[in-house]
């Protein structure tokens, strides 16, 4: 097994570790995605992390674990999707994808930080819920548009991208 690939599976066990610190369960279910936006939303700004939050340190260690976590779930909610990696890739991290039975390409980790900069408009629960629909008869879960009230990110009037 190539070592990025060992590395995402880590990262996805630690970051389950840390929400589990903080009383959030991530069990690999669509549902626990809704708590990645949650914590998202509470702990960044203007694509920034909130100073003093749990993001303030460790920024692109938790947005690897986050998105690690992502393409973990969709894999085991997607039959035959697997992990393709390069450890040659000096941007490996950034770049390691999810390629599903289809032939679909999916890159959780860009998603993720997407999400970070891009706030609430880039949510990650309805891309991993539309991703693995057809596998399931999972309903979505109508908590999420709750989580866009948690801390709307105000963008200035001045910016419009």
């Amino acid at each position: 097994m190539p070592q990025l690939t060992k590395d995402l599976t880590a990262s996805s066990e630690w970051i389950i570790q840390c929400f589990g610190s903080i009383g959030l369960k991530l069990d690999h279910s669509l549902d626990s995605i809704l708590h990645i936006d949650g914590f998202l939303q509470m702990n960044i700004a203007n694509s920034q992390p909130i100073p003093g939050s749990i993001l303030a340190s460790n920024f692109g260690q938790i947005l690897f674990g986050l998105g690690a976590y992502l393409g973990e779930t969709i894999i085991r909610h997607a039959p035959g999707a697997e992990w393709i990696t390069n450890d040659e890739d000096p941007h490996g991290e950034v770049n390691a994808m999810v390629q599903l039975a289809n032939g679909g390409q999916l890159w959780p980790m860009m998603k993720v930080i997407k999400r970070a900069q891009n706030g609430f408009e880039d949510s990650v629960y309805p891309y991993a819920y539309e991703i693995t629909k057809p596998y399931g008869n999972i309903p979505f879960n109508a908590s999420f548009w709750d989580i866009g009230k948690l801390q709307p990110v105000k963008k200035p009037w001045y910016k419009f991208w």
